[in-house]
C-alpha cells in the first residue's frame, strides 16, 4: 500500500532478507518503490532498504508503519533503515 510518505513496502520474508543480505529472522518491510517525488525520496530512501521501525515501534507490515507515521504528529517520523546491513536513522520531513 502506498502512504504519505510517497513509498510502497511489501513484508519481509526469509527470501527477500537473505537476498538483502540481512539475517533471515530480520523483522521489517522493504521499500518496493520510492516515488521520487515524494518525502521519502528526498529524505534518501531507496528502493531494497528495509524499514525496521517507524518512531521506535517495530514494522512489519505497511499497516504497522501507517499506524507508528501515524503517531508522530507534526514531527518528521523517524524511521530505521536497514540497508545492505547497515542501520540507519532516516528523518523524513512530511510536507
Amino acid at each position: 500500500g502506498n502512504n504519505n510518505l510517497g513509498i510502497t513496502v511489501e513484508p519481509l520474508t526469509p527470501d527477500l532478507a537473505a537476498r538483502a543480505g540481512v539475517g533471515r529472522d530480520t523483522q521489517g518491510v522493504v521499500v518496493e518503490s520510492v516515488d521520487p517525488n515524494g518525502p521519502a525520496a528526498q529524505a534518501g530512501l531507496q528502493q531494497g532498504d528495509i524499514i525496521q521501525q517507524a518512531n521506535q515501534q517495530p514494522v512489519r507490515s505497511a499497516a504497522d508503519l501507517q499506524s507508528a507515521l501515524g503517531k508522530s504528529g507534526n514531527r518528521p517520523p523517524l524511521l530505521l533503515v536497514n540497508r545492505s546491513g547497515q542501520r540507519i536513522f532516516v528523518a523524513v520531513p512530511l510536507k
